[in-house]
C-alpha cells in the first residue's frame, strides 16, 4: 500500500479547471461587449428615427430624407449582424460553461481517489505500527518474565 501517486494528474486537472475558467470569464466579457455595442446601436438607431420623423414633421427635402434612409439600413444591417455575433457568443459561453463544469468533476472525483487513497494508506501504517507495538509489548514482556 502507498500513498496517492497520481499528483501529477491531479496538478493537470486543476491546470484544467483554471483554464477553463478562464475562457468562460472571457467568453462572459466578450458577451457583455457585443450586448454594448447592441444596446448603443439600438440607441442610435432609435435617435435616428426621431430625428427622421422631426425632418418630416418640420418639411425636408427629398436628399435629406434619402440620406435618413440609407443611414437607418446601414444601421439595421448592422444590428442584424450583432444580434447574430451575440448569439454565437452565447453558443460559445454555454459550451465553454459545460467545459468547467466537466473539468470541475474530473478534478473532483481524482480528489476524491486522493482521499481515498491517503486513508487506505493512513489505515494500513496505524495498523503496521499497530502490529510493531504489539510484538515490542510482547518481547518486552517476554523479557520481563524471564527475570
Amino acid at each position: 500500500m502507498k500513498p496517492f501517486s497520481m499528483e501529477p494528474v491531479l496538478r493537470y486537472r486543476k491546470q484544467l479547471a483554471d483554464e477553463a475558467r478562464q475562457k468562460l470569464f472571457a467568453s462572459k466579457k466578450k458577451e457583455g461587449e457585443i450586448q454594448g455595442n447592441l444596446f448603443q446601436m439600438e440607441k442610435r438607431l432609435a435617435r435616428l428615427y426621431a430625428d427622421l420623423a422631426h425632418e418630416k414633421a418640420e418639411g425636408t427635402t427629398v436628399d435629406r430624407l434619402l440620406l435618413f434612409e440609407n443611414r437607418i439600413l446601414t444601421l439595421q444591417e448592422a444590428l442584424r449582424e450583432l444580434h447574430t455575433e451575440l448569439e454565437e457568443q452565447q453558443k460559445i459561453v454555454i459550451r465553454r460553461r459545460r467545459r468547467l463544469l466537466q473539468a470541475g468533476q474530473d478534478k473532483k472525483a481524482l480528489e476524491k481517489l486522493k482521499e481515498k487513497q491517503n486513508l487506505a494508506y493512513k489505515q494500513f501504517r496505524d495498523k503496521k505500527e499497530a502490529a510493531m507495538l504489539d510484538e515490542v509489548a510482547v518481547l518486552r514482556h517476554g523479557r520481563q518474565s524471564n527475570t
